[in-house]
């Protein structure tokens, strides 16, 4: 709920402005971070190999975002009552967890 203080509304423009947001900054930031405790989880974490999988996977992941999460952030923001927005989203994002560990664990 806190983005709506920050960007109230769900008007059209609320809302891309809500789905850029989500793109430039939390999708790469928590890409990033989800491929650093991959590679923490899998033993083979170094700043190196950490560097690698970001310059290799996050492009893919980032173009894979810009197609799934936009569509998400419309139809939170504009259709879904604010209550339910949590629920909605933790739903999408289980989806794209899954999808990132695909990503994050090829070879």
């Amino acid at each position: 709920e806190w983005i709506f203080k920050v960007l109230p509304g769900t008007s059209l423009i609320s809302t891309l402005q809500k789905a850029a947001l989500g793109q430039v900054i939390f999708g790469p930031s928590f890409t990033c971070v989800f491929f650093a405790t991959s590679l923490m989880q899998s033993g083979s974490f170094t700043l190196g190999n950490w560097l690698t999988k970001i310059k290799n996977d996050l492009p893919q992941a980032f173009i894979s975002g810009a197609g799934f999460w936009p569509l998400v952030d419309l139809v939170s923001y504009s259709l879904i009552p604010i209550k339910f927005i949590p629920l909605f989203i933790n739903m999408c994002s289980f989806v794209w967890t899954i999808y990132l560990s695909v990503i994050a664990n090829k070879k």
